[in-house]
């Protein structure tokens, strides 16, 4: 058994020898920065869309929040019609309380749409945190790359160098 371990071993380390020689930390630090684009692009699109939600749903809070104080005005107006004798009392009494049960609807729904909204917006921010910490990777990786280039033509300029000069004789 240990025979096939190892000659397993011997495989693996084979392996492990191509797949580093095919490995460019160049390109992959270029790859790992077009994926890290790609990433940020999406955050983008979601930060946009959840923004757009948060502005929505915070101007329906407002129309809400006008259409109760609209329906407040409505039976104050019929209670005053009523007391004047322009109406029927118990009629403008019935239409103000009915106004008054629809002002506590558009109340109840612009309240409920203002907490949506305000999730919506720490949403937005988490995600906003998000962008700039995937913007502050992507420069950290392009500086990182350009370290990268610089000692790979460094290494390689070493390189041609020692080659001539190994074929440099005492003559």
């Amino acid at each position: 058994m240990s025979f096939f371990n190892r000659v397993f071993k011997i495989g693996e380390s084979n392996v492990h020898s191509v797949i580093d020689r095919m490995e460019d930390p160049v390109k992959m630090t270029e790859q790992g920065i077009r994926d890290l684009k790609k990433d940020l692009q999406g955050a983008m699109t979601s930060l946009a869309e959840v923004k757009g939600i948060a502005i929505r749903t915070r101007k329906d809070a407002g129309q809400r929040k006008k259409a109760a104080a609209d329906y407040e005005k409505k039976a104050m107006l019929l209670l005053q019609k009523g007391s004047s004798g322009t109406m029927d009392a118990g009629e403008s009494e019935r239409l103000a309380a009915d106004a008054l049960g629809r002002k506590a609807q558009a109340d109840s729904e612009a309240s409920r749409l203002e907490t949506e909204a305000m999730g919506h917006e720490k949403m937005a921010e988490g995600l906003s945190a998000n962008v700039n910490k995937i913007r502050s990777t992507i420069t950290s990786y392009e500086n990182d790359l350009v370290t990268l280039k610089a000692r790979a033509r460094t290494a390689s300029s070493t390189k041609k160098i020692n080659a001539q000069l190994a074929r440099i004789d005492s003559s």
